[in-house]
């Protein structure tokens, strides 16, 4: 019989340490792309708060009417 084939090599030690490095550079490539998620919802936010700061007054309300309005959009998306 021949021990080298499957189901028999996912005991071969060499190949759980293979699994483990993949599985490994899957978390840190996941992680890292969470990470840039994170930065580009941080830069957004900046970019919403310096758009603000230049709407004229007279014009605020009308601004805040179609922020939320995006939200609620957004918000069924969900």
């Amino acid at each position: 019989m021949n021990y080298n084939n499957y189901p028999y090599s996912i005991f071969n030690q060499s190949s759980l340490l293979n699994y483990g490095q993949q599985n490994n550079s899957s978390l840190q490539q996941h992680q890292a792309e969470q990470q840039k998620n994170i930065l580009e919802m941080r830069k957004a936010i900046r970019d919403y708060c310096e758009a603000a700061r230049k709407v004229s007054p007279e014009y605020q309300q009308m601004a805040i009417d179609q922020c939320l309005q995006e939200i609620v959009i957004q918000a069924s998306k969900i």
